[in-house]
């Protein structure tokens, strides 16, 4: 997740793109965008079945948890912000997973 992200911020116009074919139900003439889609999706399939992510996460959900990536100035200081952002979408797509440990 965190190499989508590294190169999400610094691919100028990806932002846009994939937020034009998350939201799109048909992906035609668009291959390459669909398929981060669908990696993602395979991504967060294996995880859920693993019990390593909380179940119902769908591309929709995670592009929104992740949508603040597209927020931060590339031309900055830009690596400690993702990683803090990235963190804590992990934190949060964990928490409640079958197969993670509760803490007490």
């Amino acid at each position: 997740m965190n190499r989508l992200a590294e190169y999400a911020i610094t691919k100028a116009g990806l932002a846009d793109a994939l937020r034009t074919v998350a939201n799109a139900k048909e992906c035609e003439g668009n291959a390459g965008y669909a398929s981060v889609i669908a990696a993602a999706q395979l991504l967060l399939d294996a995880n859920e079945k693993a019990g390593t992510i909380r179940p119902g996460v769908t591309t929709d959900k995670f592009f929104l948890a992740i949508a603040g990536i597209w927020q931060i100035d590339a031309t900055e200081n830009w690596q400690p912000r993702l990683t803090w952002l990235m963190e804590t979408v992990m934190e949060g797509l964990c928490a409640g997973a079958p197969g993670q440990p509760t803490s007490g």
